[in-house]
C-alpha cells in the first residue's frame, strides 16, 4: 500500500517521494538500457540481472534491518567470503566431505554466528556499531585468508551448485527464488511480528522503546543476527554460482547493498524502511552496473559512480527528512 503525506487542507495529498523516486529511477534506467542495448530486454539478459541481483539483494535486506534501526553492518562483505570459505573448507573436508547438508548449515550457522557476535559487541557492551563492525570487517578479512590457507576451494559436481546456478523450468533462476522467499520472509517479520515492529522502534527512538517496555538489547542482537544469516545466505548463493569459494568472492557486495538500501528509501538515521524499495534499490545497483559497462566505462570509475549515488541517495534522505520536519 503507497504511503501518503497529508497536504494541506483541502489540498491534493502527496505520495512519499522517497517511495516514488526509486521506481521512477528504475524506469528511466530500464528506458535508457534498452536503447543503448537492443537485446537488452531478452529473456537472456533478463535471466542473468536476476542471478546477479540475489545475492546483493539478499545482503540489501539484511542491511535494511540494521539500518533501520539507526545501526550499520559493514562486516557483511568480507564476512560473506569467511563464510563461504568455512563451508568450502566442510566440503572438502571429512568427514563431511561432500554433504549438502554441512554446507547449508555452515553458511547459516556461521551466518547467526558472525550477527550474533556482532550484536552482543553493540548491545551488550555498548560498542558504537561503526567501530563495532569495522573490526568485525577486519576480523573477517583475516579469517577467510586464515580458514583456507589463502587458496580456493572448488566445488565441483556438487548439488549445492543448483543453488546458484540452477533454474526452474529451464527460465526462473534458482537464486532468485531463493531472493524472493527472504523478501517475503522479511516482509512477514516486519509486518506481523514483534522483531518488526520493535526494529521500526528502535530506529525511531531508542529512548522511548526502553521506557515502553522493550528489551532493547535483545531485539538490537536479534537484528544483527538477522543481518547476519542473510550475509550467509548471500555468501551460500556467490559461492555455488561462481562454484568455488575464495577468500576475494566479497567483491562489492557491502557497497552495493548499502547503496540499495539507501536508493530503496531506508533512511540513515532509522525508523525507515521497506522491503519493496530495498528489492527495486537492489536491481537499480546491478543495472548502473550494466550501463557502465554498456558504456565502457572502466571498472574503478564505476566504483566512483556508485560512491557518488550512496551520497546522492543520503543527501535526498536527509533533505526530505529535514523538510518532513
Amino acid at each position: 500500500m503507497e504511503t501518503v503525506r497529508a497536504g494541506k487542507p483541502g489540498g491534493r495529498v502527496k505520495p512519499d517521494l522517497q517511495r516514488v523516486m526509486p521506481v521512477v529511477i528504475l524506469a528511466v534506467l530500464l528506458l535508457a538500457l534498452s536503447l543503448l542495448n537492443r537485446d537488452f530486454l531478452s529473456l537472456q539478459t533478463l535471466v542473468n540481472l536476476m542471478q546477479q541481483v540475489s545475492a546483493v539483494g539478499v545482503v540489501a535486506i539484511g542491511a535494511m534491518f540494521v539500518i533501520i534501526t539507526g545501526g550499520i553492518d559493514f562486516s557483511a562483505g568480507y564476512g560473506l567470503a569467511m563464510i563461504g570459505m568455512a563451508a568450502g573448507v566442510v566440503y572438502a573436508q571429512s568427514p563431511f566431505q561432500g554433504s549438502v547438508a554441512a554446507m547449508v548449515v555452515t553458511f547459516l550457522g556461521m551466518g547467526a554466528l558472525l550477527g550474533l557476535v556482532n550484536g552482543l559487541l553493540i548491545a551488550a557492551l555498548d560498542i558504537l556499531p561503526f567501530i563495532a563492525t569495522l573490526a568485525m570487517m577486519s576480523l573477517a578479512q583475516g579469517m577467510s585468508l586464515m580458514i583456507g590457507g589463502g587458496t580456493m576451494v572448488m566445488l565441483t559436481d556438487s548439488p549445492i551448485l543448483a543453488v546458484g546456478q540452477g533454474k526452474i523450468g529451464g527460465v526462473l533462476p534458482v537464486s532468485f527464488v531463493v531472493l524472493l522467499a527472504v523478501c517475503l520472509a522479511a516482509s512477514v517479520i516486519l509486518r506481523r511480528t514483534k522483531l518488526g515492529v520493535y526494529t521500526y522502534a528502535l530506529g525511531g527512538n531508542e529512548d522511548a522503546a526502553w521506557y515502553s517496555g522493550i528489551h532493547v538489547k535483545r531485539y538490537k542482537i536479534l537484528v544483527y543476527v538477522v543481518a547476519g544469516i542473510c550475509t550467509g545466505i548471500a555468501s551460500m548463493l556467490t559461492v555455488s554460482r561462481i562454484a568455488m569459494a575464495t577468500p576475494s568472492i566479497s567483491g562489492t557486495t557491502l557497497t552495493d547493498a548499502i547503496a540499495a538500501t539507501c536508493i530503496g528509501g531506508t533512511s540513515m538515521s532509522g525508523g525507515r524502511g521497506n522491503v519493496l524499495g530495498t528489492c527495486i534499490g537492489a536491481v537499480i545497483i546491478v543495472l548502473i552496473s550494466t550501463a557502465l559497462t554498456y558504456l565502457k566505462i572502466p571498472a574503478e570509475m564505476q566504483e566512483v559512480f556508485k560512491g557518488a549515488v550512496i551520497l546522492l541517495a543520503v543527501a535526498f534522505d536527509a533533505v526530505v527528512s529535514r523538510k518532513k520536519q
